[in-house]
């Protein structure tokens, strides 16, 4: 009979984390914005429900699963640090390429200005077509497509594998053995904490614009807390899975690019794909689409490209599925 209290010990310091970090989430939202304080609860319902989800496998088979502890505090990290180095890395990575493609001076500046600009309400007509000028650009179409890559591909998948690096580490080979669905925790801990903050920011961006209809902030909540948070995890679940045949299927053709490449690739494309849709319409830097149709497109991109990931998803899962059954 399964134990089912195992793996969920909670520290006085982690149960303090749970009962008021996201309370004081949405308390300290509430106070910036309070429009953006009344949605952000909704940025944390993919947690809960992976929570629950957690506590039904961990019932069944808590030999393989991760302590709940170290998950927790995954979680808090990437939710601070995690988010505050990808962040130093993009704006690093962007103010170099920007440098290397507009020069040192004021160009660079008024580009960098403008990839930062999230509304083009109150500019002029004139201002308009110069920024339509510069979203058609080779030089835009090249640090965007580096940018895509490099800083968000590469640096937030590296730093959301990272637990999995240490779950590899924290234990003797014997000890961590038995665990063999560990990895797949603690990326899912890395990739909720990924989508909450996200999640959060992009719901500020579009409250705080003044102008959004219920439909658009609808829109908002569709594409950053389903689609986005989806996507975090797909990415982070596929490089957990491969990691997981490698170290506990014997795989060790796999090197750590092959485990994590894919999901970089997948997100680099993801990322550069919804700032083509938006450049097609003119702008620099994000601002959503107002045509339906682009707008369209650009989410039958996004729904193609998930549906794409949960596919390599899937056969991971049978991979690893065949391989318990010859044990």
């Amino acid at each position: 009979m399964a134990q089912t209290g195992q793996n969920t010990t909670l520290s006085t310091s982690a149960r303090l984390l749970c009962y008021l970090g996201p309370p004081s989430v949405v308390l300290a939202t509430s106070y910036i914005s309070p429009k953006t304080g009344l949605l952000s609860p909704l940025a944390f319902v993919p947690t809960a429900y992976a929570y629950r989800k957690w506590r039904e496998v961990n019932a069944s088979e808590p030999s393989r699963r991760a302590p709940l502890e170290p998950l927790v505090w995954t979680y808090a990290l990437m939710c601070t640090a995690g988010i505050a180095a990808v962040s130093a890395l993009q704006a690093g990575v962007g103010y170099g390429l920007a440098t290397l493609f507009y020069g040192n001076g004021e160009g660079r500046n008024l580009f960098l200005e403008e990839v930062m600009r999230n509304t083009v309400a109150g500019l002029s007509p004139d201002f308009i077509t110069r920024r339509a000028e510069m979203a058609s650009s080779w030089r835009y179409i090249g640090f965007y497509s580096l940018t895509c890559f490099a800083a968000a591909g590469l640096g937030e998948e590296v730093l959301k594998f990272l637990p999995v690096v240490y779950a590899h580490r924290r234990s003797p080979p014997k000890e961590r053995e038995p665990r063999n669905r560990a990895y797949l925790d603690y990326a899912m801990a890395a990739s909720l904490a990924f989508g909450v903050v996200e999640g959060i920011g992009f719901l500020y961006t579009a409250c705080e614009r003044g102008s959004e209809s219920g439909s658009k902030l609808a829109l908002t909540v569709l594409e950053r807390l389903v689609l986005g948070s989806c996507g975090h995890i797909l990415m982070a679940v596929l490089s957990a899975l491969r990691a997981t045949r490698r170290d506990y299927c014997g795989e060790t053709h796999l090197s750590w690019w092959k485990v994590l490449g894919p999901s970089v690739l997948v997100h680099g494309f993801f990322d550069a794909a919804a700032l083509a849709f938006s450049s097609y319409e003119g702008n620099v830097g994000w601002i959503h689409p107002e045509s339906i149709s682009t707008t369209a497109v650009m989410l039958t991109t996004a729904v193609g490209v998930w549906a794409g990931t949960a596919w390599m998803v899937w056969r991971e899962f049978k991979l690893l599925a065949a391989h318990d059954k010859k044990e």
